[in-house]
């Protein structure tokens, strides 16, 4: 799955209808809505949306016909595999109706380039581990984590050593224990979470 870092804007005119889609990020659902209403263009009549936020999906036609706005929006984040992203389209009418077909190309089309023009990044599984060492490994267990890539969060020094937590990607973690292990020979303890 794939996140928008960085909001994108499209907009076009279709047989006189002025599009305006807009495409961010969202932790949740209330920072979803809260990015409807700042993105939702003043004095319109059709603000359409939706947003996929892990298990939490939505989308509103917003009095447009039923699966021509809503659902095309949908569809275009389902298109790039993006989560925890929301976007909407805002119609003002030109006085020339497109039909139920048009006004899905055109609120799906209008979502896709948004979100072409946003900036977009793998969503990467991570877990905590809790890695806890020998005085005389502790520069070992720094240099393990900066060549696998791990962020470290907490450090704490006691009697025993050194408890050093850090966050790595999922599909690497198993890689890091194992290494851990090795280098102390068994005189680490390693507890995951997440």
């Amino acid at each position: 799955m794939n996140r928008i870092v960085r909001v994108g804007r499209f907009e076009q005119r279709i047989r006189n209808s002025r599009f305006i889609g807009v495409t961010g990020p969202a932790r949740d659902e209330a920072e979803a809505r809260e990015f409807i209403q700042a993105h939702g263009a003043p004095g319109c009549r059709h603000v359409c949306f939706a947003w996929r936020i892990g298990e939490s999906i939505r989308f509103d036609d917003a009095g447009e016909p039923g699966g021509t706005a809503g659902r095309p929006l949908l569809a275009a984040l389902d298109h790039h595999a993006l989560d925890f992203s929301v976007v909407v389209v805002n119609r003002f009418f030109g006085g020339i109706k497109l039909g139920t077909g048009g006004l899905a190309r055109a609120y799906g089309g209008t979502a896709m380039d948004a979100i072409a023009n946003a900036v977009i990044e793998p969503i990467i599984e991570t877990v905590v581990l809790e890695c806890r060492v020998p005085f005389d490994s502790a520069g070992d267990v720094h240099q393990l984590a900066e060549r696998h890539g791990a962020e470290k969060r907490g450090e704490e020094w006691n009697e025993n050593g050194l408890r050093l937590e850090v966050e790595i990607a999922r599909e690497r973690a198993d890689a890091f224990v194992d290494e851990l292990t090795a280098i102390t020979h068994g005189e680490s303890s390693i507890k995951k979470s997440g």
